[in-house]
């Protein structure tokens, strides 16, 4: 039969790890004279009469216990409060510490508690120095508290230490506090315990796990916020587990609104517009469906063999084009049709392409059926690695050549000063319709077939010439792919561009985007420092999500940070992204770099990064992208004239 133990309470947190000393004397001096509670009375006796219950069925069951006292009730006995709790407490197998005051004070351990110290009975005189020697530092002023507490308030008190054992060794103690009495004035204290790692770790691993599933998301895809469908990424994932196991077909759908009014599309239209395409997209294919957005105005449909569909691929296609044209959609009280195609890829599982290479099938497909000017057009197998590669090539050295970009420069604020000191100049994609688009599917698609390059020094080039034309008083930041840093002729680059533009250096911050993986570290090294090295910053961009974050910060000369969006979007309302980026900035801080939030939609979430120490913010809150114009036919403006914002776009919204 095993002894019944008290169960271990939870109590609160340690303030902190102190020096301190359980100086029992200092709280003895503060006693007063006083009778013990009724409550105090009650529970000795319950505690007694528990231990003397057990032994009884102990003998009854006709086990041969052996114990040094007298088997009667301790609480009749001719004996002082004290033995009468020792004895309890040794029934039930419970160790006990005892300081009694007065003249014969002293302080002393039961022969069970020296034991869950980790000290054999009688190797160890315990003295008051010693006793917190032997409490872990951290826990020493919080055991101090209790007891402090217990004799002040003349009730009993309990807590929950770590004590430590010769050789190391942690153990968690649980300790029942009582306030001992003679002829009814207090004469000392008496801690009863026993041993509750095993209680403690386990109620430290339900805390964990229930932390755990707080911060962990509900739904584990990673979903566009605007349209509220998956990402590229994730539609990409799932392509690539459809071929590895039961093929299927995926389906492209190219959409973009009438030429007429293309250009009357503000943000916020083109954000409705995706909002809106995207439920009537769910509402036609249905919610057992994998679909998502897959870039601007480029939606992807998997379809796979499991799901069981009656309808064909190219059926679902033809429907899915049909219906889009005949929709009116609204948009701020502006009704407009889009023009829609599709592409459709059919694959069997285990082909060779990548979830990837299918899906840039699908959008050269797509591509074909708007030069066709056909509804549809049908791919029955994946394209050659050769005339994919080639294709994707071709497409972004055309963009490349006829300039086929555009710039725009978006407003940083700085939480310090709360005012607009720096600007990000931001790459955008003229689409086949000439409509200014997101590049996130386009540099996608460039950094994978290796012509990241091309596009980077497009980007250096025009926006230099566009910050020399100005007065530079702002400081810009401009991107540069992680994959581009292992050419070893780009530092030469960028600093022949300096000069001829006659941009000061110190203006500049080149952004190292981590959507790619930097593919030679030596050469990464060598163009952080030799930026620098002329006067340059540093940042990373995308921090959080990229490859290897933490080893950049070790060894490239950062300055700055950029914590992703996805840690900012959703900031206010997930414990998880609010742990991820308070310790971020405090890690960034202790090195000796900034930090930057991107993607801040609100005031909220403003407030909760100035209250983390961010230093920058970046977002529709702070100021939306305004665009430059680079058209050499036009009339040029500088940088500083493009940026005067509206009102509604300032630091304060």
């Amino acid at each position: 039969m095993s002894w019944p133990r008290k169960p271990a309470i939870r109590t609160r947190r340690a303030a902190g790890a102190r020096e301190a000393a359980v100086d029992l004397d200092d709280i003895l001096e503060l006693a007063e004279t006083s009778q013990p509670s009724p409550l105090e009375l009650a529970r000795a006796r319950r505690v007694a009469r528990a231990a003397q219950g057990q032994y009884d069925l102990a003998v009854a069951d006709g086990y041969d216990i052996i114990v040094d006292a007298d088997l009667v009730d301790p609480l009749t006995s001719p004996v002082d409060e004290a033995t009468r709790v020792a004895r309890a407490a040794q029934l039930a197998k419970l160790g006990t510490i005892t300081w009694t005051t007065g003249s014969s004070g002293r302080l002393s351990w039961s022969d069970e508690m020296a034991m869950i110290f980790g000290h054999a009975p009688g190797t160890l005189r315990l003295t008051p120095d010693r006793l917190a020697h032997l409490v872990h530092q951290a826990d020493v002023e919080r055991v101090r508290d209790v007891v402090r507490t217990a004799w002040e308030r003349r009730r009993p008190g309990e807590v929950t230490f770590r004590v430590i054992q010769p050789g190391g060794t942690v153990r968690h103690v649980h300790c029942h506090i009582e306030i001992l009495t003679t002829d009814g004035a207090p004469s000392g204290i008496i801690a009863t315990g026993a041993d509750a790692t095993a209680l403690e770790l386990a109620r430290q691993e339900r805390r964990r796990l229930a932390t755990r599933t707080e911060m962990l998301c509900a739904d584990l895809a990673t979903l566009d916020i605007v349209s509220g469908l998956p990402t590229r990424s994730y539609l990409t994932d799932e392509v690539d587990r459809a071929r590895r196991t039961t093929g299927g077909a995926l389906i492209v759908v190219a959409t973009e609104p009438t030429t007429r009014l293309a250009d009357a599309l503000t943000d916020e239209n083109h954000d409705q517009l995706t909002a809106e395409v995207a439920r009537h997209l769910r509402t036609i294919v249905g919610d057992e469906v994998t679909c998502g957005l897959v870039g601007p105005g480029l939606w992807g449909v998997l379809l796979a063999p499991t799901e069981g569909h009656t309808e064909a691929p190219a059926t679902l296609a033809a429907r899915i084009v049909d219906t889009f044209r005949r929709h009116l959609f609204s948009v701020e009280h502006k009704t407009l049709r889009l023009y829609t195609w599709a592409g459709l890829v059919i694959f069997e599982s285990g082909v060779s392409a990548t979830g990837f290479e299918l899906l840039i099938d699908g959008e050269h497909a797509a591509r074909d059926a708007r030069r066709r000017c056909v509804p549809t057009r049908v791919l029955a197998e994946p394209a050659t690695a050769k005339d994919r590669i080639d294709k994707c090539r071709s497409q972004v050295r055309q963009a490349v050549s006829t300039n086929r970009f555009a710039l725009y420069a978006q407003p940083i604020v700085d939480l310090r000063l709360n005012e607009v000191t720096r600007h990000e100049i931001l790459l955008r994609v003229r689409s086949d319709a000439d409509e200014s688009v997101a590049p996130w599917a386009f540099l996608d698609m460039a950094e994978r077939v290796g012509e990241i390059l091309t596009v980077d020094k497009w980007v250096i080039d025009h926006a230099l010439e566009l910050i020399g034309r100005g007065a530079q008083t702002s400081h810009y930041q401009v991107n540069i792919s992680g994959k581009s840093l292992a050419d070893p002729g780009l530092l030469t680059y960028v600093t022949d561009a300096i000069r001829r533009h006659g941009v000061k250096p110190e203006c500049l911050t080149f952004e190292i985007t981590e959507t790619a993986l930097i593919e030679n570290r030596n050469e990464a090294l060598a163009f952080a420092t030799g930026i620098r090295e002329i006067g340059c910053h540093l940042a990373l961009d995308d921090f959080g999500t990229g490859y290897g974050a933490l080893a950049h910060l070790k060894y490239l000369p950062v300055d700055l940070v950029k914590i992703d969006g996805v840690f900012i979007v959703d900031l206010c309302r997930s414990p998880a992204d609010q742990a991820v980026v308070s310790k971020l900035v405090e890690l960034c801080h202790t090195l000796g770099i900034r930090v930057a939030a991107e993607y801040v939609q609100d005031e909220e979430t403003l407030e909760f990064l100035k209250s983390c120490g961010v230093d920058f913010a970046q977002g529709y809150k702070t100021g939306r992208p305004e665009p430059l114009d680079i058209s050499p036919e036009k009339a040029v403006r500088t940088i500083e004239f493009e940026l005067r914002l509206p009102p509604q776009h300032t630091a304060l919204g």
